[in-house]
């Protein structure tokens, strides 16, 4: 349910086209006498190994760990092709498009006039492209629209317009988890889409058995996946009687990158084209930590290796701290002001471990799909001090939601992470 940074309407802008000496490769999705389809680039055969927006400081570790694919939401492409060419990516290109929840109005037919000629020149300026694989139509244009049947009639009239430009690249659209009735309206209003990109939080061992029970017969992409979303929960913990999410450990997120992969692509050859976890890189959702496979700072985190082994079936020489528990001892997470508590932990590493305590308080951002959110108050600083058992602190003064968090790192630059959300009220009550 993402995108990495928030766009409305998109806003005109001059597009040169391409040399047209430049290649592109071609690509195509073929399907068999018995329903199995495969994407071809240039002929050969093509599983996506992909990731959402990796920068020139982790994408190293995308070729390391066996990627061979970039998903692009916007104007980053203009940054992220030449990242792509360097390291021999391909490239799904986003076309950004209005959303409804952002106040675009799909029954305005000169706004949508108007959006399909600034789509029609980023067709134009990248159709030629080496590294071009697939397009994106959106990322969650449905996401909360009230009035979708416009948008999805505009979603394929979009798609007619791509296939007259470029009729070398499949044409997708990204959606942001899926029931029947939106199944149905895409198949009826948007045929001209070659596959479907689905943005999924959590095991995929069934999802891939709705799209075909709702009758969606082409193939599928997992455009976006990872820990499970903090609008989920954590799947084995309710979320706390005040309502704060609880968010796995740096070590169950990798477990859980892993399990998706294997549940959605590598069992469901035929049906699945691949995939992109999000995200490569860091990003401020709910909390610092939540979906980022590196930290802010640089340091590399498990979910990376947890691709590198299902991608190559090779982990690295420096595989990050593992995290083996993680639990606030007075399990209510209810204090009063300056109260003692203790939060007991255990890791593992084959090497020196620092290790780092902040307290943040509690996000009350409203943001959502992804748009972009401004970090919750935090103090770095914050005493604490290590136990046999774990760590031990005292509750803010200050009544208050918060949240401890837990960093991990080594000096070759690998980290874990864990969070605990806590309370603090004048009176606990009994």
């Amino acid at each position: 349910m993402h995108t990495v940074l928030g766009f409305g309407l998109v806003t005109g802008s001059v597009f040169f086209i391409s040399p047209a000496s430049l290649r592109a490769a071609e690509v195509k999705i073929v399907t068999d006498s018995a329903g199995r389809h495969t994407l071809l680039r240039d002929g050969k055969h093509y599983m996506v190994k992909g990731a959402c927006w990796p920068t020139a400081a982790s994408v190293e570790s995308l070729v390391a760990s066996g990627g061979n694919s970039v998903r692009t939401y916007a104007e980053e492409i203009e940054w992220m092709l030449p990242l792509a060419k360097k390291h021999g990516l391909s490239v799904m290109l986003g076309l950004p498009i209005g959303r409804e929840r952002q106040g675009y109005d799909y029954t305005n037919q000169a706004a949508n006039d108007a959006q399909l000629e600034i789509l029609r020149g980023w067709v134009r300026r990248y159709k030629n492209e080496p590294n071009l694989l697939m397009w994106a139509i959106g990322n969650e244009p449905e996401l909360m629209g009230k009035n979708t049947v416009p948008l999805w009639k505009e979603v394929g009239r979009i798609a007619r317009m791509i296939r007259e430009e470029d009729p070398h690249h499949p044409i997708v659209t990204v959606i942001a988890g899926f029931d029947e009735r939106k199944i149905k309206e895409i198949i009826t209003y948007s045929s001209e889409l070659d596959a479907l990109g689905v943005n999924w939080y959590g095991e995929a061992d069934k999802w891939p058995d709705d799209l075909r029970k709702f009758g969606w017969n082409k193939p599928y992409l997992i455009t976006e996946f990872g820990p499970l979303g903090f609008w989920e929960g954590s799947g084995n913990a309710p979320n706390t009687s005040w309502g704060a999410p609880p968010e796995l450990t740096s070590t169950e997120k990798a477990s859980l990158y892993a399990k998706t992969w294997k549940q959605g692509v590598t069992d469901r050859l035929g049906q699945s084209l691949g995939g992109y976890p999000f995200i490569w890189y860091w990003k401020q959702e709910k909390t610092p930590t939540w979906f980022g496979m590196y930290l802010k700072s640089g340091e590399r985190l498990a979910a990376v290796e947890a691709m590198s082994l299902v991608w190559r079936g090779k982990n690295f020489d420096n595989p990050a701290p593992e995290i083996l528990s993680w639990e606030l001892k007075k399990q209510t997470g209810e204090f009063k002001p300056q109260e003692r508590l203790k939060i007991l932990f255990t890791y593992r590493c084959n090497r020196p471990v620092n290790v780092k305590i902040e307290l943040h308080e509690e996000s009350t951002a409203e943001e959502v799909g992804g748009d972009a959110q401004a970090a919750a108050k935090h103090y770095e600083d914050y005493p604490w001090k290590k136990t046999v058992e774990g760590i031990e602190m005292r509750a803010p003064k200050t009544p208050g939601n918060y949240r401890i968090f837990l960093y991990l790192k080594t000096d070759d630059k690998t980290a874990a992470t864990a969070n605990v959300p806590i309370r603090v009220i004048k009176t606990i009550p009994k």
